[in-house]
């Protein structure tokens, strides 16, 4: 089955109201899986929508990131782009990919996610005490989602905690479908500052993950040294920027869906769980995906690929898929079996998955437990979403306590 249209439809879609998915994907995923659509580049590309398909495409190893380096390969914006850089994690293939993330499974492992819980727990507390003390409405957004994860990354990385303004900007920049030159800029900003970082660590090792790295570059020779300068810069983007946008988004879906939050507030302990897992399958921080390349003409869900050609596949779609997902519409926080994929699947499944979940978890555990009454202060449709960026999210979530 091809799903090839004369005029193809333009990603990415904008966001559809309240914060949900673009309609465009329920619709394409229930004409074919995969679909043919045109890029802000002016090329076009395949975005897949179903779950089945999107579990295919993201374990398929004729579909590469390391690719996009190639003349000529498919892009999302004309001009340099995240898929330039060879040392970046997520343009790596094969064994070097595997050696980078071996170095960095450890720090961000599910069972160190436990060892580090209860420091986050003190920080999601004084972030609450700090709301408290606000005059209202306060925006929740800014004062508690934007801050927690990129406080948290800040100590693991070893990056000091006064500087995640910065940081944050940025991420921002790097995050935009905007000016090549201004994401130019802020990437090669972003790498002078973690070289300065590493400068530091090699004058005087800390407790941090970034030491770590800093010997097994000068010790041991397992990472070359632009490759650990990248790493640094996209472990601290990476490592808060998509949950602080599943904070913003999942927030305010609880806040909007008012049974389902007073459903946790009444059983904090036992709903926090699968809360949050409903909140990764509903509220995903991203609506964009990122480009693969074909290596070779293969054939994808009844739909023939070229050699060349890009696909896209979209894991926030596939968790709206009901060939999976019992009333996918609905935001249910007691759903079970609840296998979202929003952390990818197959070789570059996020690595970072386990303290990305321990972090929401502890926030909304934190919020529900803390301030119930929390509410929105405005109507749900008034909420602005900031769009024109790789990641989604609201301008602002303002709250009454």
């Amino acid at each position: 089955m091809s799903s090839e249209a004369e005029f193809p439809e333009t990603f990415p879609f904008a966001v559809g109201p309240l914060g949900e998915p673009p309609v465009e994907l329920s619709e394409l995923r229930a004409k074919c899986p995969v679909s043919r659509v045109t890029l802000p580049s002016g090329d076009e590309a395949w975005v897949v929508t179903g779950y089945d398909e999107v579990s295919s495409a993201l374990s398929e190893q004729r579909l590469s990131r390391a690719a996009l380096r190639e003349p000529g390969a498919v892009r999302m914006v004309k001009g340099p782009d995240f898929g330039d850089n060879p040392y970046s994690l997520f343009n790596l293939e094969g064994a070097d990919h595997a050696r980078l993330r071996r170095m960095i499974a450890q720090a961000f492992s599910p069972r160190r996610a436990e060892v580090l819980r209860p420091r986050v727990q003190e920080i999601a507390d004084e972030l609450v005490d700090r709301l408290l003390q606000l005059p209202q409405p306060v925006d929740v957004y800014a004062e508690f989602c934007a801050l927690l994860p990129i406080w948290v990354v800040c100590e693991i990385v070893g990056a000091p905690v006064e500087d995640r303004e910065q940081i944050k900007e940025w991420t921002e920049t790097l995050m935009s479908v905007g000016s090549n030159e201004r994401r130019l800029e802020a990437r090669e900003a972003f790498g002078g500052y973690v070289r300065g970082l590493v400068a530091a660590r090699r004058a005087e090792p800390q407790d941090d993950l970034l030491s770590i790295l800093v010997q097994a570059r000068d010790e041991d020779d397992r990472l070359s040294e632009a490759e650990l300068t990248w790493l640094g810069a996209e472990l601290l983007l990476a490592g808060h920027d998509t949950t602080v946008n599943t904070l913003g988004r999942g927030i305010f879906q609880l806040l909007r869906h008012r049974d389902q939050w007073e459903l946790l507030t009444a059983r904090p302990q036992e709903l926090t769980d699968s809360a949050t897992e409903e909140v990764f399958r509903y509220a995903p921080p991203s609506d964009a995906g990122l480009i693969r390349v074909a290596l070779e003409d293969f054939d994808l869900a009844g739909t023939a690929i070229r050699k060349g050609e890009g696909v896209i596949p979209l894991m926030h779609a596939a968790a709206r898929d009901e060939r999976h997902f019992a009333e996918p519409e609905r935001f249910d926080i007691t759903r079970t079996g609840n296998r979202h994929l929003v952390f990818g699947y197959g070789p570059h499944h996020c690595p970072a998955a386990g303290v990305a979940r321990m972090e929401v978890q502890v926030a909304l555990g934190t919020l529900a437990r803390r301030v119930p009454q929390l509410a929105l202060a405005v109507a749900p449709e008034e909420v602005a979403w900031r769009g024109g960026h790789i990641t989604l999210r609201p301008e602002t979530v303002p709250v009454i306590l």
